[in-house]
Order: structure tokens, then sequence, then C-alpha cells
């Protein structure tokens, strides 16, 4: 019987004027024909006999790029498969943890409709943008690696689940149509919470000496089904233990709870696990359409569930997605209304992240929901250790990443690190060795193109982090877009996926498809002159001035302080310093540089940095 892998099939993109496999599985011995017609005129054809076990590679020959569909018809003695909607162009395999996987139906600013992707541009429509999503299904099996995808399909942006594109992936896609108006297919293996040794394999690993304890365990057989039986058990337990002590809910919902705190948003709990209720009262004004209103309650910590006078609007099952939560006509009335959150906190902290808004919104209208809210504690229980995330450990991606290397495309593009943090000194080493891997078994020093992570949170390892992502793109043959600016200091998956997917497709168009070295600017010198630095830049950049400055010198003995910095040239900067000798002068070194100061001559932010002084 003659089967093609998941990712051949009708509405793929094949990478144009290169030889490209079609492979799938056929009777022992059988030969196997490939063509490739496009209006009516044969472009292309190749044949190849069936292995022993049944599985076959045609490599076809080179089919020029086309915005026009072609027709692959494959054939074998056991039948015959045609495949419609089929477009050359240019492929690329984009991979990294969530904020690659993360599609476009989660980047939308409801408070915004002008943002791209917001209001009425929430459809893409552009059908010559199209991605095949890998299945994520973790392994820790040594020696395991798929030679094919079993699972998957093709999507076309501008199908009835086109949001369901990678952001990023669709935003960069984009960017690379408009400019060349070349079909961009893209092979996306991206995992939330894939570490980088996720996608390498298990003796790559234990070369590295990085988790070694972790391996010895994680590959006995069966140690994975063991774990998740367990967790499963364990959550069950606590989940319906929760439910059974809750006596208050359905009073809170009927408004015949009489108790309570008064409190106001955001309500944030430390050392508490469990459940707890929020609700209030709300009047609605009487021009308010209840016909067409979303809740808007940002990102809770950890899973919650939303009501609408008792009728349930929405609900989530952890930290991250933003609650937009539509209500169903009838739910709403004029005049009075009861509003209830039912949140459920598992690890000893949580509640409404700060900084996010609180509102009923119909249309441009507006309600704050920040105040007037009483809450109770209904449930209190031990923290629950979370169950194990196989997909953010060491192995767990390489066997369904594996069959990546036996496809042809223009080049890699990564969007991942954020799980490193907490082990960034050693970020360089893993990520060189990953891109060395790669390229021995891509079979050619193939473009990556990767991300370097923006602003988060208030502290943590992020500017190390990208310290050593600057480092990686001294790489050959890389390029690293600088995205501070675009993230969001109290979500880790900022909505601004537009401006990261552009400015990734400005290095590939300069890399990949101009031929074009493009390193980041870098400061490549850091002289100290009494009570002034001059840096020194490898291109010329632009000073933006504002009212709070990201230089700061550090001194020997570990004090630093805050500068100011003029524009000398255009390549040079001078900081005026308090005392003399700074050891080393840092820019933007902080988990959240929101504002760039330093920008190059074509609108890109500059890498924050440090330098040792001379």
């Amino acid at each position: 019987m003659l089967v093609l892998d998941a990712d051949i099939s009708s509405g793929m993109i094949l990478q144009r004027e290169e030889s490209v496999p079609i492979s799938g599985s056929s009777e022992p011995g059988e030969t196997v024909r490939v063509s490739v017609r496009r209006g009516g005129a044969t472009l292309s054809e190749a044949a190849a006999a069936a292995e022993e076990s049944g599985r076959f590679t045609v490599m076809l020959p080179p089919v020029s790029g086309s915005c026009e569909a072609c027709e692959v018809t494959v054939t074998a003695g056991s039948g015959s498969v045609t495949l419609t909607d089929v477009l050359f162009g240019d492929v690329f395999h984009i991979t990294g943890q969530s904020n690659m996987e993360l599609p476009l139906s989660r980047v939308y600013d409801p408070y915004d409709p002008a943002k791209p992707f917001s209001g009425s541009q929430r459809t893409p429509d552009c059908p010559y943008v199209r991605e095949f999503r890998a299945p994520v299904i973790p392994c820790f099996d040594p020696k395991a690696e798929l030679d094919r995808w079993e699972q998957g399909e093709w999507l076309s942006a501008d199908s009835p689940r086109g949001a369901s594109l990678s952001a990023v992936g669709y935003f960069f896609a984009k960017a690379l149509f408009d400019r060349y108006g070349i079909p961009i297919g893209l092979l996306n293996t991206s995992a939330g919470g894939a570490p980088i040794e996720a996608f390498l394999p298990y003796d790559e690993l234990r070369r590295l000496h990085c988790c070694d304890g972790f391996l010895d365990k994680a590959a006995v057989p069966g140690w994975m089904q063991r774990t998740a039986a367990e967790d499963e058990r364990r959550c069950q337990a606590y989940y319906a233990a929760v439910e059974r002590e809750d006596s208050i809910g359905g009073q809170v919902l009927s408004g015949s709870f009489a108790g309570g705190e008064e409190t106001s948003l955001p309500l944030w709990l430390e050392g508490f696990s469990g459940r707890i209720w929020l609700w209030r009262e709300l009047d609605l004004p009487e021009d308010f359409d209840t016909e067409a209103a979303q809740l808007l309650l940002g990102t809770l910590t950890d899973a919650d569930a939303a009501y609408v006078n008792g009728i349930k609007v929405g609900e989530t099952g952890y930290m991250y997605p933003p609650r937009y939560y539509g209500i169903p006509a009838g739910a709403l009335r004029p005049g009075r209304n009861r509003l209830a959150v039912r949140l459920d906190i598992y690890g000893g902290r949580g509640g409404f992240t700060p900084g996010k808004r609180w509102c009923l919104k119909s249309g441009s209208c507006l309600l704050d929901l920040s105040e007037g809210w009483h809450y109770v504690e209904a449930v209190t229980t031990e923290r629950l250790t979370p169950p194990a995330f196989f997909q953010g450990m060491p192995l767990s991606l390489y066997a369904v990443t594996a069959p990546i290397y036996r496809r042809r495309f223009k080049g890699l593009v990564v969007y991942q690190g954020e799980s490193n943090g907490g082990n960034a000194e050693r970020y360089r080493e893993l990520f060189t060795h990953f891109i060395g891997y790669y390229r021995r078994r891509i079979g050619w020093e193939i473009p990556v193109i990767f991300t370097q992570l923006p602003e988060f949170g208030s502290e943590g390892s992020w500017p190390l982090l990208r310290q050593a992502q600057l480092k990686c793109a001294a790489l050959p043959g890389t390029a690293m877009a600088v995205t501070i600016g675009t993230g969001e200091v109290n979500d880790l998956h900022p909505i601004n996926k537009w401006d990261v997917g552009r400015r990734l497709a400005l290095l590939a168009a300069r890399l990949i498809l101009e031929g074009q070295e493009c390193p980041p600017v870098c400061c490549k010198r850091a002289e100290a002159r009494g009570l002034w630095a001059e840096l020194n830049f490898t291109r010329e950049i632009k000073l933006i001035r504002q009212e709070n400055s990201y230089f700061t010198a550090v001194y020997a003995d570990g004090t630093e302080e805050t500068v100011d910095a003029e524009q000398l040239s255009g390549r040079s900067l001078r900081l005026k310093i308090s005392r003399g000798s700074p050891a080393v002068i840092r820019y933007a070194w902080m988990p959240s540089p929101t504002d760039p100061q330093l920008w190059d001559t074509e609108g890109m932010p500059v890498s924050p940095f440090e330098i040792r002084t001379e």
C-alpha cells in the first residue's frame, strides 16, 4: 500500500531550485515514480525502488519557484496518489520554544485594534505562507530517531485554521513573501519550554556532560511512562480533593455567600496554595452592548474559571495564556450583574499578574474592573508538585525532530533560550554545539538565524544569556535578531511578534537570499580616560537620549553607577563617570531594557553588552 509521509501532502511547499525528497512507504522492491505538472506541462520526473523495509525516497529534480500551484503524482504498483495545490518556494526550518510555537490567535491586543493582527485584521490572508507543524512527542530512548513524521499537516495562512500558525513564523514568512514574491514554507518543530538540550541526541549530550545524572535516570526503559502515570494519579487526587472541600463556590455564584474580604486587583497571594473565589457586582450603563462583550482578566497564576451571573464564560488550566473571555449572548443583562472568578493556586504563590488591565469590553467601551472585589480562601492545601514537563527536559525532542535532517530547506530560524536562563553561563557552549551538530547532520554549513531574548521580569539571569547569545553571533553563517523593546516586563509571551518576525526576515534576506554577512553591531573597544570612558563600535550607531540611561560603569570593588552617554561620532560614544578606571562598561544590562537607547542606521536596536575597559 502506498503511503506518503505526513509532510508530503497536498498544500505543501517544497524548496525551489533544489533536488527534493519525496518519501513514504510502499511494497518492498516496488518502483515508485513521481512527476510534477504545472499548467499542463511536466516540470520534473524521477523514480526509485522501495527498500526491503518498504521505505522509499525519490529525489525529485529541481523545480523553479512560482505562486502557480502544481500537481505532484506519486505512483507505485500498489497505488497512485495525486497531491494538489503544491507550491515551490523557499522553505525554512523554524524551531525553539513557546515564543516560536505561539500561534497568531494569541498575539492580538484587544485594547488596540490598530495593531497588527488585532480587530478586523485577525485573519491572515496570504495563501503563499504555509506551515507544517511537527508533533510534539517526547522520547527518552537513547537509540530512538524517527525517519518520518506520521502526524501533522500543512496549513495555509488563508485557511480557516490559519490563526494557528506560528506568529513569529507567519510574520517572518509574510515579510519575505512581500519582498520577493516567492511562496514561503515553514517546517515547525518548536515546543514550549524546550531547552536547547532537548533537541540534541543522547550521545551528544553525554559528550557535553551537561545532564549525566538526568540521563542515567531518564534513559531507563519505561521511566517516562511510569512518571507520567504517577503524576496523573497524584494530580487527579489533588484536584478531586479541592473539589470535595470547596463548599463555598456554589454560594459565591448564587450570591448567597455573606463573608469574604474586600480587595482590589491585582490580588496576589504569597504563601498560599489552594482555591480562592473572587466576586463583585457590576452595574452596566444603558448604552453598553451586552451582545458583543469580552471579559479581560490579563494572566493569572495558576488555573481559573470566570463566571457572569453564574454562567461560565471561560477557563484556563495554566498560567501563561491571556484571559480574553468572550461572553455568550444572554449572560449579561441590563442593570446589575455578578462577576466571579475561581482561582486555583498550586505552588505557594499566585493571583492576578500585576501591570495588566482588568476590564469588561464591548466595542470601544471599556469598564474598569480593578476595584470593588471580594475574595475568600475557599480551600487551603499543601503545595502541588507540578507533573513532569517532559518536553522541557534534555533529549526529549530529538527523536521527533530527527526527520528534519532528511528534508531540504534554505535555513534554520531559532527562537529559544528562556528555559536555559538558569544555566546562562553555559549557553554559549550548548548553542554552539547544537549548531555544529545540526550542520553535520544536514551536510552543509546551513545558515542559522536566531533570536536574542527580549525584556522580561525584574530579576534573573537574562542579561547573561543575552551576552552568551551575542557571542554566538560571531559563528560563521549566523545572524542574530535583537528584540529588546518588543517584550513585556510582566509577560513571558509578549504579543509583539510582528517586529520579531520582520527583524528575522531582514536577516534572512541578507544572509540567505542575498548572500551578505550581517554580524550585529558590537562595541569593540572601551577606553577609560580620567572621568570619561570612550566606546567604539563596529558600525555606525545612533544614541537616543532618554530620561533613564542604560549605561553603567562597574568598578573593581564591585560597585557600579549609572552614567550618561553622549555621541562623539557615528561609531563612538563618550560616558561621563564619577571616578576613574571602571573595570567594565555595560549597556542595557538588566532583565527588562524596554526602551533601547542605541540603534543601528537601519532602525534596529543594538544588543545589550558588557565590555572590559582598557
